[in-house]
């Protein structure tokens, strides 16, 4: 579905708007059928459906040749996204893999895995993978979930538990690129989507738990000085997230089904609607920052999940 939509600032107006259907058509693919339908609003915002039939999309990922990867996390899959819409697989190894990020080089992509509790390098080119990390102090993992690199190549990803007790550990580990693994910082309250500002100045850190977005220094790999950047409304639920050159950041908001554009102030932008709930990741079509992805989870065991592309003025 394509939708335009205004900014916050005009959101109160939605109600009172016509909406003009512009076009419905349905397209064939080798995959499953997907129904676009657009409509437009004043901000000239766009949304559309790309790929649906899907189990629960998650992670994704601009591969350097030119595509949109994403996990299908329940069904246990990678999956390409098609120029003409609809997915083709392009990992198919039993695992729920999760959040994704490329490597600096572009030769890999470090990817979290649900079902093993683990961290994954996958070949970019062969698909192939090994394992980077599975335990802390012999204790394995909670739920190796979402993960973000900066520029010197150290590698951070989350590991929330929900339903933790007192004691738990939850938190954000760091992988050198020397193979040193470590516990960067605890995080309670499911620490969950991450992302690295243009700047490597800091790692912003959603927790779906509390329903905000820490933020915390970042120099030479190591993280220092948490707050939190910005309290988010309850149910908001704050998923994957991604950032744009000026420092913007995108929070995909499982709570709602929202997208979220924050300034680096902490300022909405944008509150986009996409789904009724699970909107779970974003990706930026490459360099073009004009064009963003968002993955939308369905139910565990249903194909209702799908993947939309978000088009900016």
């Amino acid at each position: 579905m394509t939708v335009s939509i205004p900014s916050v600032p005009t959101l109160r107006l939605v109600a009172a708007m016509a909406i003009s259907v512009a076009t419905v058509f349905a397209r064939a693919t080798d995959g499953p059928t997907t129904r676009i339908m657009e409509t437009r609003m004043e901000s000239g915002i766009r949304v559309e459906k790309v790929a649906d039939n899907l189990v629960f999309p998650e992670g994704p990922v601009w591969h350097p040749k030119g595509f949109l990867l994403f996990s299908d996390v329940h069904g246990k899959t990678m999956e390409r996204l098609k120029p003409e819409g609809g997915t083709v697989t392009w990992f198919d190894r039993g695992k729920k893999t999760n959040g994704t990020i490329m490597s600096l080089d572009g030769k890999g992509i470090y990817t979290c895995c649900f079902s093993e509790r683990e961290l994954l390098w996958i070949d970019a080119e062969t698909a192939e993978f090994r394992v980077l990390a599975n335990a802390y102090k012999g204790k394995p993992l909670n739920n190796v979930n979402d993960v973000a690199i900066d520029a010197q190549g150290n590698v951070f990803f989350s590991d929330p538990k929900w339903g933790a007790k007192d004691g738990d550990l939850q938190g954000v580990y760091r992988l050198r690129p020397n193979g040193d693994f470590s516990l960067a910082v605890e995080v309670k309250d499911q620490p969950n989507g991450l992302v690295v500002s243009p700047d490597q100045k800091w790692l912003y850190v959603a927790r779906s738990g509390a329903h905000n977005i820490m933020r915390y220094a970042l120099h030479d790999g190591e993280l220092t000085s948490g707050t939190e950047w910005i309290k988010l409304d309850p149910g908001d639920e704050p998923d994957g997230m991604t950032v744009d050159k000026a420092g913007n950041l995108y929070v995909a908001q499982a709570g709602n089904g929202k997208l979220r554009v924050l300034t680096p102030e902490g300022k909405t932008l944008h509150l986009i609607p996409i789904v009724n709930r699970m909107a779970t990741n974003c990706e930026f079509e490459g360099g073009n920052e004009k064009v963003l992805y968002v993955t939308c989870g369905g139910r565990d065991g249903e194909r209702t999940g799908t993947v939309y592309r978000v088009t900016f003025p």
